[in-house]
């Protein structure tokens, strides 16, 4: 069995020090798994989930449990001269940025977003007999579309397993706290913090 792990800046491991490793290198040894496959990348939304998917299946690698990390349903993919280009309430201050948080991005068009994201992914798993698990980061999203599998999903997200804040205007996690699963960093988990999601995760999965 192979594992593969999907995702953004949390599964990469962005802001942990020097031989330390994040979550999915954790499960893969917890698991005992063949092979590990981390097909995660930075700053991503919840719908290019579906396109690190699709990209890794076009390998035909059999065989594989696969854990999406759920990251916060408010950026927005949209794409430029072919290319992946992502909006994020925490990035740039563009006018299209100003423009799509100012008038369009809502709560409900982002759980819309997120259902059919979900939708896709199991749907996809399904017809490559993948394993699929799901664990969110920071929101509680509603998942109310008839077809998901809701105990395909952890029922904490993450910073529920470490008590930490999050921000209600951004919607990502409230930066520098002292939660001793984040400390010293800015917007990501510690190594403790990525021990606490593996653990988690393995007991959910076996």
């Amino acid at each position: 069995m192979n594992l593969v792990v999907f995702g953004d800046s949390w599964p990469v491991g962005t802001e942990l020090q020097k031989g330390e490793l994040p979550f999915g290198d954790l499960l893969h040894k917890k698991l005992g798994t063949k092979n590990y496959y981390n097909q995660a990348e930075q700053g991503s939304t919840i719908d290019s989930l579906v396109i690190q998917l699709h990209k890794f299946m076009k390998q035909k690698i059999q065989d594989c449990i696969c854990v999406f990390f759920i990251t916060n349903p408010a950026r927005y993919l949209y794409f430029e001269n072919g290319k992946e280009k992502i909006l994020r309430p925490t990035g740039d201050k563009t006018s299209l940025t100003k423009f799509y948080f100012g008038e369009v991005q809502s709560d409900d068009l982002d759980y819309h977003k997120a259902n059919i994201s979900i939708l896709a992914l199991q749907k996809m798993c399904h017809y490559f007999n993948y394993k699929d698990y799901y664990v969110e980061g920071w929101t509680n999203i509603d998942w109310k579309y008839l077809g998901i599998d809701k105990d395909k999903i952890l029922p904490q997200s993450a910073t529920e397993m470490f008590g930490a804040e999050t921000n209600t205007k951004t919607l990502e996690l409230k930066k520098f706290q002292t939660n001793e699963y984040i400390i010293p960093n800015k917007y990501h988990p510690n190594q403790k913090g990525h021990e606490l999601i593996a653990e988690n995760l393995y007991n959910f999965i076996k």
